[in-house]
């Protein structure tokens, strides 16, 4: 039973943890958080602009989001 184990109990310092310390500090400066409100609000707009062309799907969506469904998933993600 000499087997290390799947996940080492160590911290290392790659260089792709940096990225997300960069993201949270660009968001954390004021103009690079209105930048990033800027392009959430374009990339939102650019998904749900099929939602205004096609009435059926835009009551499929609305129906979808409503709580029953939410309860039925996470029913199926508990095995009940």
């Amino acid at each position: 039973m000499n087997n290390p184990g799947l996940f080492q109990a160590r911290w290392t310092c790659a260089g792709w943890q940096f990225v997300p310390m960069a993201l949270l500090a660009f968001w954390l400066w004021p103009t690079g958080q209105m930048l990033c409100l800027i392009f959430d609000e374009w990339l939102i707009h650019l998904l749900n602009a099929p939602l205004g062309s096609y009435p059926i799907w835009l009551r499929i969506w609305a129906i979808a989001s409503l709580r029953p469904f939410d309860v039925g998933s996470f029913a199926d993600e508990c095995g009940a």
